[in-house]
């Protein structure tokens, strides 16, 4: 338009408002993450000592320390994420999160076969040998319950992120003035012009 300016849309440098984060609750839930990695791998170093007696496919399948180091690592992004919420930080939370939440669901399936392989009584069993079948069972029903929970927290952060990197009234935009440009439909001539100094300084008769 004649006498009007423009101006350039630029490259989004900050994706989202303060409004469309969830404050606190992915720090929470990564810090939840960070631990539920580290029990794996502790709890899937100690079921390894156990394999003479405990079969386990959840440490066969190595998803112990594959599954623990992702939710680990999902956790440090969420947290990031969240303190740093740069396009290049929601997306490497979010896919992390879907690996981690494709690990939970794995890890689920190892666990339930693991209490059904070795959920009945063997009569060749001694005491000790059962002790460690007990032992066994209970740090699967536990890990069970905290991959369950991990689960969860993957896809709800995995589906948080989907849903905020969708283009919305909230985001926020870089807006980059661009040179102006006036071209006025009256010719310069034709408007008043300023008075001179000499016009101003001399005194009035």
């Amino acid at each position: 338009m004649q006498g009007m300016g423009s101006l350039r849309l630029g490259s989004r440098a900050v994706m989202y408002t303060a409004e469309t984060l969830p404050k606190g609750k992915n720090r929470v839930m990564g810090t939840i993450q960070i631990m539920t990695g580290f029990m794996h791998i502790g709890f899937g170093i100690v079921l390894t000592t156990l394999t003479n007696v405990y079969t386990s496919v959840f440490v066969i399948g190595e998803i112990p320390f594959l599954g623990g180091v992702s939710f680990i690592i999902s956790g440090c992004l969420s947290i990031g994420a969240e303190k740093s919420p740069t396009e290049c930080a929601v997306k490497g939370s979010q896919t992390m999160n879907v690996i981690s939440a494709i690990f939970a669901l794995l890890g689920i399936v190892a666990f339930i076969v693991d209490l059904n392989l070795n959920g009945l009584y063997r009569s060749s069993f001694d005491y000790y040998s059962y002790l460690i079948l007990l032992a066994g069972n209970g740090i699967s029903i536990v890990l069970l319950i905290f991959t369950i929970l991990e689960f969860c927290i993957a896809v709800a952060t995995a589906n948080f992120w989907c849903r905020a990197t969708r283009l919305s009234s909230n985001e926020a935009m870089l807006i980059v003035p661009s040179t102006t440009q006036v071209d006025l439909a009256v010719p310069l001539a034709d408007l008043p012009q300023p008075p001179s100094y000499a016009e101003l300084a001399a005194p009035e008769v």
